[in-house]
């Protein structure tokens, strides 16, 4: 199979002082590949051993050797999913043009290391046998909606575009379905692992990685926080042997590139947004870029949508700092418009679309452990509207 290309945004050349911003953003996610194992040992183990110490010896030998036992086993699976993610970053490095000489990399922020423990599950939500639930209820839910529009014979000519694509697997099914289908994604972390898992498996269940070791709360039993899980369950160099021909992947801002088609022939027959509306700081520029950039013919103009409303943003209105004459000032990153849903829904209306389904209060997940004690459940809504 062809290596699936991860093309640059087609916008306006980039300044010097731009270029050395992506730079560092790219080398610092790289960054956070590679000192997740060192992190992840001195976040998760070191301090529960040090509290251990610090118990009084009865509890202390109440917990010995089990506890101690426990967070060695935690350690050897930290090994081996950082041995993962370093081989990943290897091939990152050399594919995303980065820096050879690691002294030139920017180093690897908190929250930058936060996203890729939080990486690791999504690996297991989009590539695993036991992810498969959970994408169906979203994933499923799209291309059944999409394969109802379109007869397989017509398919090849239907160009379908993901927005937030992510690791890719949603993008990559619809190609396997037999359209013509293109990712779009901002993230360094997405774009990094995901090429990795599209161009460079070769067999499925090639690697094990251990989603479930970074939280020990909602823990049932310390057989479930180790277990393993092989990915990946399709592998694209094996599955579908023409996909690369009708796949892409896009890197940069969804509103950046598709704001900017002109003409008929580059605009979209179908959008697919899912998990991903709630991520905008303006939810009302993501329905007018989606407008804009889906055709308007006969058989065209459809988005396909599914998800909650967890804002992303909310949190850093909320905490807009009050300046010394009283008022509210901008956040540094802008604003964030968070529109309940039945507003949403008019408003996607208003700017042009015509709803064929709308279902609200589907039970939904996100990288969830379906063993676990606990687990956050959405009240999640989907809908085929058309542009009229």
């Amino acid at each position: 199979m062809e290596s699936i290309g991860v093309r640059d945004s087609p916008v306006e050349a980039r300044t010097e002082s731009e270029d050395i911003l992506e730079q560092r953003a790219l080398t610092s996610t790289l960054n956070s590949l590679l000192v997740y194992g060192k992190a992840a040992h001195y976040n998760l183990t070191k301090p529960r051993l040090a509290a251990l110490s610090r118990l009084p010896e009865r509890h202390q030998e109440l917990l010995t050797p089990f506890y101690t036992d426990h967070l060695a086993a935690i350690d050897r699976a930290i090994d081996i999913n950082a041995e993962f993610l370093r081989l990943v970053a290897r091939y990152g490095v050399n594919e995303f043009e980065a820096p050879q000489d690691l002294r030139e990399w920017e180093g690897a922020t908190s929250f930058q290391v936060d996203q890729t423990r939080s990486s690791v599950k999504q690996i297991y939500r989009d590539w695993s046998a036991e992810g498969a639930t959970e994408r169906e209820i979203c994933y499923g839910r799209i291309i059944r909606a999409l394969n109802k529009l379109y007869i397989p014979e017509r398919r090849s000519q239907v160009r379908v575009l993901v927005p937030g694509a992510g690791l890719g697997r949603l993008a990559y099914d619809i190609a396997c379905e037999g359209y013509v289908s293109q990712g779009n994604e901002f993230s360094y972390h997405m774009l990094i692992l995901s090429n990795f898992l599209l161009n460079h498996t070769t067999s499925e269940q090639q690697f094990t990685i251990y989603p479930f070791l970074h939280s020990f709360s909602h823990v049932s039993t310390a057989a479930n926080q180790l277990r393993a899980i092989r990915i990946p369950d399709k592998c694209p160099a094996t599955f579908h042997t023409s996909t690369a021909t009708n796949f892409s992947f896009t890197a940069g801002s969804f509103t950046d590139i598709y704001s900017k088609v002109q003409d008929e022939a580059d605009r979209w027959d179908v959008i697919t947004t899912v998990f991903f509306l709630d991520t905008a700081h303006n939810v009302l520029e993501y329905i007018d870029v989606i407008y804009q950039a889906l055709k308007n013919s006969e058989g065209t103009g459809y988005w396909i949508n599914f998800g909650p409303l967890l804002y992303h943003f909310e949190e850093e209105q909320n905490s807009s700092s009050i300046s010394s004459a009283g008022m509210a000032t901008d956040s540094p990153n802008g604003i964030s418009i968070e529109l309940p849903l039945d507003y949403l829904i008019s408003t996607v209306e208003k700017c042009g679309f015509e709803f064929e389904i709308l279902e609200t209060g589907i039970k939904s997940t996100y990288a969830a452990d379906e063993r676990a004690m606990g687990n956050w459940v959405f009240d999640s809504v989907f809908w085929v509207a058309r542009k009229k």
